[in-house]
């Protein structure tokens, strides 16, 4: 069994800074809420709730973003700010096609330039044009709209997605809640095995009465890593009722996205992407988004629902309770092997990913091939 040591930056919490530039990268403590990843993409919003014509506004990185969707049901993404007075877009009108400004009717187009400035008279000669709102990269990928935050537009990296659904039909449901911490908390918090006995002890889930010694295997894979397709201890009612022929698969993907997949001999039958999306230094927006693919049952949603929030406020909770003693910036240990390992895992990718791209070269995953033991 291989484990990693912990990082000395990891007992730090300071100031929280955006990515380091590549002069001071790899001096770069990887301490605790200390700056945000970009050059990645983020889950902006549910599809299905974006309707065509519509937008909505968003804070990512604390960067006011305008995400719509035009007439022809295309999503895009834009900086929410109008680049003549600052007047935030998303206080205009939007026509499915140009987004007008309230304060002097600037209009601009789903990529961000300027098409129209009302207040110029015919002989004035002005390429309104050469005025940008900045754009930002957009996907909407099963369902899920991302938004790419950074400058490395190039060459852009995968989206994310929920895994065993290749050319699978499949229903989906999407939970929001905001979490009242940076996402490097919630992040660790999202990737450990060690809470769930406790945060989600429930009649329906798990209870600290049932504790046995887990022994997984992990994998580095893409920009994260992978639990092993295995089968899932018979602690819920669920996996009790459909009994030995299901097994199940965890990995984690950067920049906050744990993904999980059900199969029942063989065929998936339950997917679902858990994401994390920093709005500012303070609190973070998660969403997990649940496929199934039993047909005909897309009348279920509202159970779906009422159980992914039911578990995930329990995660919420726990986080209002830590919020509470995170003000007083205590020193912390963040790392206990072997539950902790996937948590310091997580800062040597975040960190890995900077440099990577303040570098220019292609990603090293850092995760070591590992044999994890803890008991849950």
């Amino acid at each position: 069994m291989s484990t990693t040591p912990t990082i000395p930056g990891l007992l730090q919490t300071t100031q929280v800074q955006s990515e380091p530039a590549v002069a001071t990268a790899r001096e770069q403590v990887t301490g605790v809420g200390t700056w945000f990843l970009r050059n990645i993409w983020y889950f902006a919003y549910p599809g299905q709730q974006l309707k065509s014509g519509k937008t909505v506004a968003k804070t990512i990185l604390g960067e006011p973003i305008l995400i719509g969707r035009d007439s022809s049901g295309k999503v895009f993404a834009m900086k929410d700010v109008c680049p003549h007075q600052a007047v935030p877009l998303s206080m205009g009108r939007f026509d499915g096609c140009q987004v007008e400004c309230p304060f002097h009717g600037w209009k601009f187009g789903v990529d961000g330039v300027c098409t129209e400035i009302p207040s110029l008279v015919d002989d004035q000669d002005f390429n309104v044009c050469r005025i940008k709102a900045q754009a930002y990269p957009c996907r909407e990928v099963q369902g899920s709209i991302w938004v790419f935050i950074g400058d490395h537009t190039a060459d852009l990296p995968a989206v994310p997605v929920a895994p065993g659904l290749t050319d699978i039909k499949y229903c989906q449901s999407t939970v929001t809640l905001m979490i009242p911490t940076h996402i490097d908390y919630a992040c660790a918090a999202l990737i450990d095995p060690a809470h769930v006995p406790y945060v989600h002890n429930a009649w329906w889930w798990r209870s600290t009465r049932n504790m046995k010694e887990k022994s997984k295997k992990y994998i580095p894979d893409d920009n994260g890593w992978t639990m092993v397709k295995h089968q899932p201890p018979g602690h819920s009612i669920v996996f009790k009722l459909i009994g030995k022929k299901i097994e199940t698969e965890i990995s984690f993907r950067l920049p906050g996205c744990r993904r999980e997949y059900l199969s029942y001999r063989g065929r998936t039958f339950l997917s679902g992407i858990s994401t994390l999306t920093p709005i500012d230094e303070t609190h973070t927006e998660l969403n997990h988004t649940t496929y199934w693919t039993i047909p005909g049952t897309s009348f279920i949603s509202p159970i779906v629902d009422y159980f992914v929030r039911e578990f995930l406020g329990q995660d919420k909770t726990i986080a209002e309770m830590q919020e509470v003693g995170l003000r007083s910036k205590p020193n912390l240990i963040m790392t206990i092997k072997d539950a902790g390992t996937p948590g310091h895992w997580y800062f040597l990718l975040k960190k890995e990913w900077a440099l990577s791209r303040a570098e220019s070269r292609p990603f090293k995953n850092p995760v070591i091939e590992s044999i994890l033991r803890w008991r849950s």
